[in-house]
């Protein structure tokens, strides 16, 4: 493996941890995070703030009165994608507190009095992740070339950004302006010259297929129908720029999953239920359309499948960065002992971390607060320490993926 090279030098006396750097994090990470709370409470998903955090970055420290460096910028950065994704965790999870009933009741009526709950349970989370990320840094960030189509975007428009030439501000912003063009013409609330998808349903001819048994005995005959539910692909500025950003490979797979759900797993779920549209009638008011059919048969079953591959594809990624992970730990112990691997013995900029030994104390001592909070809902502590453990694991692996 090649030596990492950073982009600015391990002795470099440029300034990173600054109050101005702080401050415009903080500001920023309210600002996404709000916007996609209410983006992830109307649509049910949510915007990473990463990729414009580092756009509104380099433009906020180009400013004559807050002009800053690359460490700089990429700090605000950083703290504004943390507040966003903090707030995903939140409106993926809190909302189920007031959905599920526990013996026949709401486990939660309404947020507003159980606000400190929701917070003491954040707190807990984002902390936990917190010390898992600079565990993990090593791999992901040093030892690693940012597969993660995000991180290499985030970290392609900072560089981009500190060029002394004008053409790397040019394409930045002219993007997000034809991104923003594209948006005012698609969207109904804007001026609206043409939709953002197309859809429309094909239907299958019925087929009578004839059931026998030895002695050509018929069991009876079954008519199955069904059909393709046909989308084009969404003229979406977003989802042009990360198909772009992640290339012709990964944006083929992700092609040919919506081709095997679309074109092979929902056909094939209404083709051999053809009683499916009469069991949903009665909760769609009548004979449920087969696009509706076809949504419910996406939402409900082809999704939770491909959830199940995302999880194989995580358990694959996690075993294949096993020796980093391992070099990772490793590495921290040693630069807690005091001793860095290389010619130097002084611990450079790139090298300090928080002594593992803290890591490690601050991980299990937030396992008796996750412990708590599972047994406030469960009521056994046996329980309760099974699902703190089991929970605390898996955030490791998938804040190594996530």
């Amino acid at each position: 493996m090649d030596s990492f090279k950073p982009f600015v030098p391990h002795d470099s006396p440029e300034p990173e941890f600054t109050l101005k750097a702080v401050l415009a994090g903080l500001v920023m990470a309210a600002l996404f995070g709000a916007a996609n709370a209410y983006l992830g409470m109307k649509a049910g998903q949510t915007v990473a703030a990463t990729i414009p955090a580092a756009v509104i970055a380099i433009a906020l420290f180009r400013l004559p009165f807050f002009r800053g460096g690359v460490l700089e910028q990429n700090l605000t950065r950083t703290a504004a994608s943390v507040g966003e994704a903090l707030v995903a965790g939140a409106v993926f999870t809190i909302p189920a507190f007031m959905m599920v009933n526990v013996g026949g009741e709401r486990l939660w009526l309404e947020l507003r009095s159980h606000f400190w709950a929701a917070s003491f349970i954040l707190l807990a989370g984002g902390l936990l992740g917190i010390f898992f990320i600079i565990i993990l840094r090593r791999p992901l960030c040093v030892e690693s070339d940012l597969p993660f189509p995000e991180s290499t975007a985030s970290a392609e428009i900072v560089k981009a950004g500190q060029q002394t030439r004008t053409d790397a501000p040019k394409y930045i912003f002219g993007a997000l302006g034809l991104g923003a063009l594209l948006q005012l013409l698609k969207d109904e609330k804007g001026i609206q010259m043409f939709r953002e998808t197309v859809g429309f349903f094909v239907r299958f001819p019925r087929s009578l297929i004839s059931y026998r048994v030895a002695g050509s005995k018929s069991l009876g005959e079954v008519s199955y129908a069904g059909g393709i539910s046909y989308t084009t692909p969404s003229a979406s500025p977003a989802l042009i720029g990360i198909g772009y950003i992640i290339g012709p490979r990964l944006a083929a797979i992700n092609f040919a999953g919506g081709v095997l759900a679309w074109l092979v797993l929902i056909p094939l779920v209404l083709f051999i239920d053809p009683e499916l549209p009469q069991r949903l009638a009665p909760a769609a008011g009548g004979q449920a359309a087969w696009d509706v059919i076809s949504d419910g048969i996406w939402r409900n079953v082809v999704r939770p499948i491909a959830v199940g591959a995302m999880l194989v594809g995580a358990a694959n990624t996690l075993y294949g960065m096993r020796e980093s992970i391992m070099r990772s730990i490793r590495g921290a112990v040693r630069a807690s002992a005091g001793s860095v691997s290389g010619p130097s013995s002084a611990l450079t900029r790139l090298d300090l971390d928080i002594p593992i030994k803290w890591i490690a104390l601050s991980i299990a001592g937030l396992v008796v607060p996750i412990t708590a909070i599972y047994h406030h809902f469960a009521g056994s502590w046996r329980a309760a320490i099974v699902a703190a453990l089991v929970m605390t694991l898996s955030g490791f692996f998938l804040a190594a993926v996530g």
